[in-house]
């Protein structure tokens, strides 16, 4: 079999890379494409998470048979984290469904009943008979009912890797076809809140970065995010930064330990819900020590204040809703303009003292955090 520098090297790499993992993957020097072994490789993103990973995927005979790492991708840089190198042996899996199962019991369908193979026919079948039983109880249960009183007992819940054309079909299906709103995908889980949490932070639905940051910062704070598991391509990048770059240092905050807090220089479990309280206090530090730019204030920053107690987002016969006392929904997005000084005094109480004893972090911790956000170098 013939094979370039180029290629040697690509293999190499992928191997290399897989036994740091403690992964074996049987053949990889020979995962490159020559006409001896017929393979085609093809680009494709790896579905997993958002990272953004580029991977090459080796066909044979219409079966997937190899993947690695794109070392032409930006992100992923010819690596895969342990899903990504396994995203062949996913496919076929032993434990992967090749034909609807139905919960049965003496030959009928029975929610109580054991999985059984059916054909294609048969669950449509019964899909089709519940569903036509669900909405017509619904148009039933609803007559004479006020649009906010109307309720749906069909919903759909779909994938965090649904591509636009599946989510707008989706969202045809059931709001034009079945009359429901009950329909979310995963995204309501993480990204919806982030989503609104950057637009009213930074007046855009992006994050204030970008990956090569990892490469050019010395300082990183990871709050709430486990990224030596969760997206181990990037904690690769961050790794290798704190490791070769001296004065780096890397922040970690959670609710409790895990993987990431092995490359911690300040490691902190607080208290769950007391996280907002820490990022009162830097933001109390970076007042009271005057480690901001009064100029850059005046020109780039909007103080607002959105209003408080405002429910759950439940219907407004809840209890809870009726509760509080900004649950109506013409509330909700108010925000009234406050000057720089009003919201100075609105962290003032946030201390050290104070912040420590509400998040049981260590005063010493929580000021090296502080002391970070402040410094502009």
């Amino acid at each position: 079999m013939s094979i370039t520098r180029r290629d040697f090297i690509k293999a190499n790499a992928v191997a290399a890379t897989a036994a740091a993992a403690g992964v074996t993957l049987p053949g990889v020097s020979h995962a490159v494409l020559t006409k001896q072994d017929a393979i085609r490789w093809d680009k494709a993103p790896c579905r997993f998470c958002g990272t953004g990973c580029s991977v090459l995927v080796g066909t044979q005979d219409g079966r997937v048979v190899a993947t690695q790492g794109d070392p032409d991708a930006p992100v992923n840089r010819g690596l895969n984290c342990i899903k990504g190198y396994f995203l062949s042996k996913i496919m076929y899996g032993k434990d992967r469904l090749t034909t609807p199962l139905l919960r049965k019991r003496n030959g009928h369908f029975d929610k109580d009943g054991e999985f059984e193979p059916v054909s294609w026919d048969e669950a449509f079948a019964i899909m089709a008979e519940k569903w036509k039983a669900a909405l017509k109880h619904d148009m039933e249960a609803n007559k004479g009912k006020k649009v906010d009183e109307l309720t749906s007992t069909v919903g759909m819940f779909g994938s965090g890797q649904w591509t636009v054309w599946e989510g707008y079909a989706a969202a045809k299906l059931y709001k034009a076809g079945f009359r429901s709103n009950h329909l979310d995908p995963n995204a309501r889980h993480c990204m919806a809140s982030a989503v609104v949490g950057f637009i009213r932070a930074f007046g855009a639905d992006e994050p204030m970065g970008c990956y090569d940051d990892l490469e050019n910062a010395d300082a990183f704070v990871l709050w709430g995010s486990n990224m030596a598991e969760m997206h181990p391509i990037l904690w690769s990048r961050l790794t290798d930064t704190r490791l070769t770059k001296e004065g780096s240092e890397v922040h970690v905050l959670s609710t409790f330990e895990h993987r990431s807090f092995e490359l911690a220089d300040n490691g902190m479990v607080f208290v769950p819900q007391t996280d907002l309280a820490i990022l009162n206090y830097i933001a109390n530090y970076i007042i009271q020590t005057k480690a901001y730019k009064q100029d850059f204030i005046d020109k780039h920053v909007n103080f607002t204040q959105a209003a408080t107690d405002i429910g759950y987002g439940l219907r407004p016969t809840h209890a809870l809703e009726k509760a509080a006392k900004n649950s109506a929904m013409d509330k909700l997005d108010v925000m009234e303009p406050i000057s720089f000084e009003q919201y100075a005094k609105s962290v003032e109480p946030y201390t050290l003292d104070y912040t420590a004893k509400l998040s049981g972090v260590p005063k010493e911790q929580l000021e090296w955090l502080a002391k970070t956000y402040a410094d502009p170098n």
